[in-house]
């Protein structure tokens, strides 16, 4: 309407009777020559006409309900125990009446437990109608129909069971995290490190990221400007340089799963070395927490020193790592020189000079250095207390507002979030909005548990080659349908088909697409199976497919030569 110049006015309708009366008669009604002026001018012998035959404005809407729904209600009566106290004694109580061989309590249809009578309800009432919650769900039919507990049934089976809900519909409660597990304090200083990288930065003397390697008890830091494609024995030259010429080989490193730490030279070498590997879970930087704290520090500190081009950060390295080491750590009460050399470094030189400075007396030299060692010892002793007393008021205060979590055992089912995973939904040279992906996948069968760590380890088929172990607060609990008041919604397990030999599955539809390499793969639904049965298959196992010929002719892509040989 944008289109056109015009102005739109309200008519009443006792105003504006010819268009009112046209809007109800039936084509053939009227004589052809009838004029609709003559209904607002109230005269003619056709109005006359019309008002002594009051069928002329007649619009009729006629619903029915399915002949064969009623009969199977009815039939469902003679078996279910709950109509058969109604015919004992249901003349005996208010509000209940048979009438046309159906039962009513209060004017709502009772429904027996017969076939899938009321799972057909439930489904018209949720699926259909927009998988909204119970409590919507319930007001479609709590008005029209009735029996025993199908508030219960609705509330605690069938909407928590719905797969595509489990699926689709994100948590609303913000806590449910589950309870701070920090990492054991260290016994001595550098005997954990825990390793990360800041990147990709801007290129800046030939680097684009930044190594970081801190000490989880606070007493040594190091910033390495380096490269986002450094490979693994470059990393081990790196530590080799500026970490074990220093310090020596720690007893753990603490990372995360960067493609570095989780390489095959990487493991090798630290096991020949003997150091411990401690890796994060899956999207659960808080694993890490001393390396990410650093990073927040340096990020932070680096906006100080480079211009809006943002050249520079790696002339700032050094003065960056000072002033970090130079400041006192809130959760140790103390600096890292403090624990490093037993005492800060001297920033700014004396003022006023001072006299009378005599030199040390050589008959102190042994005491003094006993007394320094046990000073630096001391200073260990009570940076650990420190942490310890941190890490547990901090676990008090998290714990208060991430709020209890589900256990969960092996062999349980669960749901995975695919808050962290969006890249699988995502395809090159496509636009697709990450509002309408899927907030679960799954379900994923629980295959080793650590409740005591709140992290669990799930069996993925599909994704082979993603670390499987996830914490808590990933995961929920799969629900799976009642078999027994929903039968309907039971995916019976799919007879294979041999040809040649080999068993075969009837697919469905394809999904997506996507390029691996030099060739094509498609995402494949299979017939009765669920969603999380879906795999990814080669275009070559799956040539002269028909589900590939729909998918083309609804607008799905794919190699050159399937394009050219589908007739759209």
């Amino acid at each position: 309407m944008s289109q056109f110049d015009l102005e739109i006015a309200y008519i009443p309708g006792e105003s504006n009777s010819a268009a009112d009366a046209l809007s109800r008669i039936r084509a053939g009604a009227l004589p052809s020559d009838f004029k609709a002026t003559d209904l607002s001018s109230g005269s003619g012998g056709h109005v006359e006409a019309w008002k002594s035959n009051p069928f002329v404005c007649s619009s009729i809407l006629s619903l029915s309900a399915d002949a064969a729904f009623l009969e199977r209600i009815k039939e469902g009566y003679v078996s279910d125990p709950f109509i058969k106290k109604l015919v004992e004694g249901g003349s005996l109580v208010p509000g209940v009446e048979h009438k046309g061989g159906l039962w009513f309590v209060e004017g709502r249809l009772v429904i027996p437990a017969y076939l899938t009578l009321r799972e057909d309800l439930f489904h018209l009432a949720h699926d259909t109608c927009g998988h909204f919650g119970a409590d919507k769900s319930y007001a479609m039919l709590a008005d029209s129909y009735y029996w025993p507990h199908m508030r219960r049934d609705l509330y605690k089976f069938y909407v928590p069971g719905c797969e595509d809900c489990q699926r689709n519909k994100g948590r609303t409660a913000k806590n449910g995290k589950g309870p701070l597990h920090p990492l054991p304090v260290p016994e001595r200083r550098c005997d954990s490190v825990a390793m990360d990288f800041i990147g990709p930065l801007p290129l800046d003397q030939g680097f684009d990221c930044i190594l970081t390697m801190t000490d989880r008890l606070g007493s040594d830091l190091k910033l390495i400007p380096t490269n986002i494609d450094i490979t693994a024995p470059a990393l081990a030259r790196l530590v080799f340089d500026h970490w074990y010429c220093d310090n020596g080989l720690p007893l753990e490193w603490v990372s995360d799963r960067d493609k570095l730490f989780v390489s095959e030279f990487w493991s090798v070498l630290n096991k020949l070395s003997g150091v411990k590997i401690k890796m994060s879970s899956s999207f659960h930087p808080e694993t890490d927490g001393s390396s990410e704290r650093s990073n927040k520090t340096v990020n932070q500190a680096v906006r100080f020193y480079v211009e809006r081009n943002q050249i520079g950060w790696v002339n700032a390295l050094p003065k960056i790592r000072f002033d970090i080491m130079n400041s006192v750590n809130a959760s140790t009460g103390l600096s890292m020189f403090q624990l490093r050399y037993g005492r800060q470094p001297r920033v700014l030189p004396p003022l006023v000079p001072v006299e009378g400075l005599v030199g040390p007396d050589p008959s102190n030299n042994a005491s003094d250095a006993h007394a320094f060692l046990a000073g630096i010892a001391d200073s260990v002793r009570e940076a650990r207390d420190n942490l310890t007393l941190a890490k547990v008021v901090q676990a008090y205060q998290a714990d208060k507002i991430r709020g209890p979590c589900e256990l969960f055992k092996a062999g349980d089912w669960v749901m995975l979030s695919t808050w962290h995973r969006r890249e699988i939904f995502k395809k090159s040279g496509e636009k697709r909005v990450a509002k309408f992906f899927p907030r679960f996948d799954g379900p994923y069968e629980v295959i080793k548990a650590y409740p005591e760590t709140s992290h669990y380890t799930l069996d993925m088929p599909n994704n082979p080659n993603a670390f499987p172990s996830f914490y808590v607060d990933q995961l929920k609990r799969y629900v799976p349908n009642s078999a027994e008041l929903f039968p309907g919604r039971e995916r019976a397990i799919p007879e294979p088909t041999i040809v040649d030999g080999f068993e075969e599955f009837e697919i469905e539809r394809i999904l997506d697409s996507r390029r691996r390499g030099r060739g094509w793969q498609f995402l494949v639904r299979w017939v009765d199976q669920a969603p999380s049965e879906d795999r990814w298959l080669s275009y070559s196992s799956l040539h002269k497919c028909e589900a590939l010929d729909h998918w083309v002719r609804n607008g799905g892509d794919g190699p050159p030569i399937l394009l050219d040989s589908v007739e759209l």
